[in-house]
């Protein structure tokens, strides 16, 4: 293939790229998990505190369209908001190993 030939497919595959680009992902960021008896979940009153399964210092998961995607810390923007830094994002392979562990 000559170098002119690669250009084009690059060239072809920019409209596909431009199209996703608007399409909405439902994103989330997973502190930690925990299993509750249901007595004791449907118990839960309002400042009931349920204990997680990482520490504060841990990173968080970051999920997109219900995969894991990266992981990352959580931070309190100027606006008072929550965010996550990214620190690191799922190998393709790792992401495809999560999800057939879930499933």
């Amino acid at each position: 293939m000559s170098l002119g030939a690669e250009a084009g497919s690059e060239a072809g595959r920019a409209p596909h790229a431009a199209a996703v680009r608007g399409v909405a992902l439902r994103i989330w960021a997973e502190l930690g998990r925990t299993r509750l008896p249901l007595g004791r979940a449907v118990g839960l009153a309002s400042g009931s505190v349920v204990e997680l399964d990482r520490t504060v210092d841990e990173p968080v998961d970051l999920f997109v369209n219900g995969r894991r995607f990266a992981s990352g810390r959580l931070l309190v923007t100027d606006d008072g908001e929550w965010a996550v830094r990214i620190e690191a994002v799922d190998a393709p392979a790792d992401r495809l190993a999560a999800a057939r562990a879930r499933d």
